[in-house]
């Protein structure tokens, strides 16, 4: 269960991330990834899908692309807006570039991947999602996800036409309707909100909440006590313990 941990201070908002994976219980690759650029306040999360490892190569574009643009930005002007117009371009870069690729090489045909990525900076928050992976917040005991569902289910959850529990055994549950890959242009979702001292936003990827209800994610992030180590493994062990159907990897970023 790999770890990356990543403390950082900027002005004076201090954020701590960690990034962890596990290819599940029965997979036998690890299609996802994840990546954390400590000095742009910068997690990622991505899951990847298609066969012959296209899913394994579109979720690394992904997360390459964005990390480099974000290494990359200049270290002061930054402000909200301009993160989420950095956040936007670059995940449509990534967006044509895995497109590109599979359709260039037949073996990676219909690769693809989501994107979950959050920017912490200053005194605030800039998200993006493309797909079902999600964003959720835990802020003075609440928790409530950030991101919408690109997915056929998410949209009959948006309509309150089924219920969580529901749309997690739906049988088409794992049909998306947004992601990288699946053409040449891809609409990012972009938001941005000030943070305050003790939020906590945790990434992930379809292989926690297929399994696990948001009350039982929120109990397990709750219960960590702000040890982000302790909840990443918390969530990954849970996963699997209800069958570890698929790759699992979360993302949390701390605000001290």
């Amino acid at each position: 269960m790999p770890h990356t941990d990543a403390g950082f201070k900027d002005g004076v908002m201090v954020v701590r991330m960690v990034t962890a994976t596990d290819v599940g219980m029965q997979r036998k690759n690890n299609e996802d990834s994840s990546v954390v650029v400590e000095e742009a306040g910068l997690c990622v999360v991505a899951d990847g899908m298609g066969g012959h490892l296209g899913g394994e190569i579109a979720s690394n574009i992904a997360i390459e692309t964005v990390s480099e643009a974000f290494k990359n930005r200049p270290k002061n002007g930054q402000d909200e807006r301009r993160d989420a117009e950095l956040l936007t371009k670059c995940i449509k870069t990534a967006n044509k570039e895995i497109y590109r690729r599979g359709n260039a090489d037949a073996a990676l045909k219909n690769m693809g991947t989501t994107i979950v990525a959050a920017v912490l900076a200053g005194d605030y928050v800039v998200t993006a999602n493309v797909g079902d992976s999600r964003i959720y917040r835990m802020r003075d005991g609440k928790f409530a996800q950030v991101t919408e569902d690109h997915s056929w289910v998410g949209e009959l959850r948006k309509k309150n036409l089924i219920s969580e529990e529901d749309a997690r055994s739906h049988p088409l549950k794992n049909i998306i309707t947004r992601a990288l890959g699946m053409e040449p242009t891809v609409e990012v979702d972009v938001k941005w909100e000030k943070v305050k001292s003790g939020d906590l936003y945790l990434l992930c990827s379809d292989g926690l909440t297929d399994l696990i209800p948001d009350a039982e994610i929120s109990q397990k992030v709750a219960a960590g006590a702000g040890k982000l180590d302790v909840i990443a493994t918390s969530l990954i062990e849970a996963a699997n313990a209800a069958g570890g159907t698929d790759n699992i990897t979360v993302g949390l970023c701390k605000v001290e």
